[in-house]
């Protein structure tokens, strides 16, 4: 099984993420998104291009997995690690 290291900006803004559903949605709300990221993950360690290809530079192949309707991961993977870049959030405002 593949580690999994988390850059701090992309871990911020998770943790700043799952904070606000819990505050304004409800812990339920917050606890389902926690675990869709953790199902992601899961995922990415089993089979590692299961992302979608999102940007290749220099040495190091981007991918993208969408974790829920309103956020997905980006991440790229060595020979013992996975590297979780972003969390990104797709929200709009109405």
């Amino acid at each position: 099984m593949y580690k999994v290291t988390w850059g701090k900006r992309a871990f911020r803004i998770f943790v700043r993420q799952w904070r606000w559903e819990g505050d304004n949605v409800g812990m339920q709300a917050a606890e389902t998104m926690r675990n869709h990221v953790a199902d992601a993950i899961f995922r990415i360690q089993r089979m590692q291009t299961v992302g979608r290809l999102y940007k290749i530079s220099g040495k190091k192949t981007y991918r993208i997995i969408q974790t829920h309707p309103k956020s997905s991961l980006l991440y790229w993977y060595d020979d013992h690690e996975i590297h979780i870049v972003r969390f990104i959030i797709a929200l709009q405002n109405r």
